[in-house]
């Protein structure tokens, strides 16, 4: 858990839906996604490669690609307002300012002809009325909060002088430069060893405890996501199959499909000759059944869950009213979140 002091709804996703228009069909790369996040949380989005964790966040800030993506349903209110009837301009001025987000590699983030200086500066005067003089020591001081080293001399230097891990915390220093109110972190940790991922880590930390940031983290790391944050949304084939808190997520799964990932998590107090796998692949987003798209790989499948999609059903977490999943199973009393 955070531990920050938690307020208000800030965001408030209402059945996202994005679909693509590809050679193989139509994709429904988020079907149908709900979920809210209030101030001074991490709602952490976990899933396999595929299940449309990255894609939800590209459409929250209208970034999903063109011609080829379009959302087609649904609602992102942000402090009340749905970002999805945002005119382009309007969108512009919403980015950075009020929601930002760091991607996944930062060296597709920053430009390798422009000074790091130069790069944080375009982001504040792009939405801050600075006067240009000071826009170095507002860029210089964007990189001291995020605890870059020797900032005055790091301000002249080009991308190619520093380090991934020093690169990705440049690119943190150009996502909150504007103070947004959500940030979201798609995988930021990927390419950082083990070392300079916790550094990072107890800086988004640090972050957030000082000015309430909310933060949506997608990854696949069950560890980060026990460290990082309040609430876990598991999502399978352009769909969230389980919502709750973190604790309930991890002590009672109710979903299989969150059952076999918690199982694939190596185990520091056993010995196993052989690590579990999920069997099968994830469903082709353009043939979705229209039952259960994790029922070709879950053990406990029947014949409903071919036929029709469960509804969402709370779990069985003691006092965890929030959380839920969609599962057949959860209507059996006898079903008991086994693992894998």
């Amino acid at each position: 858990m955070t531990g920050a002091s938690l307020g208000d709804v800030i965001l408030e996703v209402e059945h996202l839906e994005t679909h693509l228009d590809t050679k193989m069909g139509l994709v429904k790369a988020v079907d149908g996604v709900s979920f809210s996040l209030r101030r001074g949380e991490t709602l952490g989005i976990v899933g396999e490669s595929g299940s449309g964790k990255s894609m939800t966040a590209l459409s929250i800030l209208r970034l999903a690609p063109r011609p080829a993506a379009r959302i087609v349903g649904g609602r992102v209110l942000l402090d009340g307002k749905d970002l999805l009837r945002h005119g382009a301009e309007e969108m512009r001025r919403v980015r950075g300012r009020f929601i930002s987000m760091v991607l996944q590699d930062p060296q597709t983030s920053l430009n390798p002809v422009y000074t790091i200086g130069g790069q944080i500066a375009e982001a504040i005067a792009m939405h801050r009325d600075v006067p240009r003089p000071e826009l170095l020591s507002r860029a210089v001081a964007a990189l001291r909060r995020v605890r870059v080293a020797a900032p005055e001399q790091r301000v002249r230097d080009h991308p190619h002088q520093l380090s991934g891990g020093m690169k990705q915390r440049v690119v943190g220093a150009i996502a909150s430069s504007c103070e947004p109110r959500v940030l979201i972190a798609d995988e930021p940790t990927t390419a950082l060893d083990a070392t300079i991922q916790a550094q990072y880590l107890r800086l988004l930390k640090d972050i957030q405890r000082e000015s309430g940031l909310s933060i949506i983290f997608i990854t696949h790391d069950f560890g980060i996501v026990a460290d990082m944050c309040d609430q876990v949304a598991v999502m399978y084939g352009g769909r969230i199959v389980e919502y709750g808190p973190v604790r309930a997520i991890f002590n009672t799964p109710a979903h299989p499909y969150t059952q076999a990932l918690l199982s694939s998590v190596p185990a520091v107090d056993r010995t196993v000759e052989r690590l579990y796998s999920i069997p099968g692949q994830p469903p082709s987003l353009w043939d979705l059944p229209p039952g259960c798209r994790f029922e070709p790989r879950c053990r406990w499948a029947e014949p409903r869950c071919r036929r029709e999609y469960p509804p969402v059903l709370p779990g069985r977490g003691a006092g965890d009213a929030a959380h839920s999943a969609s599962c057949w199973k959860l209507e059996d009393p006898e079903w008991d979140n086994p693992r894998c």
